[in-house]
């Protein structure tokens, strides 16, 4: 029996704190390329088959437009089915070997707490799965039905999106970073600070489109509901003069 597997003793893992207890922890099988291929190459798909959906449209959409449609989708797909695994399989994932789990496991590296199911990731990912993922494809197909909802889905799920992100953010600074290294380009640059800041961003901007959308909208409205207004008022002082 190893030095590893003696019983009190720690089992070695690439995580952080070196502390963190991972008696069910088995290393990855599959390498880095793999892992990130299978992420890379499935993203792609989900962008370029959405990218010709919404270009067999009978009205169009213009280019910017589109692109926030392949983000609702992968968007969709990242929320309901990578994060929907870490939701429910959280509790044993450092054991897991097949490839989702090896991918929690390898984002792990920049962030432990995916991988000893810390109860805030636990629960905002939860949340993430069950509201963010189906509020991402009510969202997009809003959008290609035309319906009155579209601008007010697509606030709703960038508010829900940004809120998520920034706890997350903020969380890891006020414990100081010590679930992952600050030293790593790939894993606090790429992994934790890259890819996080895109739910940052987009879901940013698609709030101030909402926003323009949702203002340009009531400027119309309120534009008719004064015009109606005045001419009701109007059509009032007609009678009351012709009755005097």
């Amino acid at each position: 029996m190893s030095s590893d597997t003696k019983a009190g003793s720690v089992v070695r893992h690439p995580y952080l704190p070196k502390s963190l207890s991972l008696p069910h922890y088995v290393p990855n099988a599959k390498d880095l390329t793999e892992i990130l291929g299978f992420l890379g190459v499935t993203s792609l798909l989900i962008v370029v088959g959405t990218w010709i959906y919404t270009g067999r449209r009978k009205e169009p959409f213009n280019f910017i437009r589109r692109v926030a449609l392949c983000w609702f989708m992968l968007c969709a797909f990242i929320h309901i089915v990578i994060e929907g695994y870490f939701a429910v399989y959280h509790a044993t994932l450092a054991g897991h070997t097949s490839l989702l789990g090896e991918m929690w496991k390898e984002y792990g590296r920049c962030d432990s707490r995916y991988i000893s199911s810390d109860t805030f990731t636990v629960c905002m990912e939860r949340i993430t799965a069950v509201i963010d993922g189906p509020l991402a494809l009510m969202t997009f197909f809003a959008f290609m039905n035309g319906s009155n909802y579209r601008y007010a889905l697509q606030m709703i799920l960038s508010l829900c999106q940004l809120y998520g992100d920034v706890l997350y953010f903020l969380t890891a600074i006020k414990d100081g970073f010590i679930h992952g290294p600050t030293d790593s380009y790939l894993y606090f640059g790429f992994y934790f600070l890259f890819l996080n800041s895109l739910w940052i961003l987009i879901p940013s901007v698609l709030i101030i489109d909402s926003a323009h959308h949702i203002a340009a909208c009531q400027t119309v409205s309120d534009f008719y509901i004064d015009e109606y207004n005045r001419r009701q008022g109007s059509h009032t002082q007609n009678n009351h003069k012709k009755l005097h």
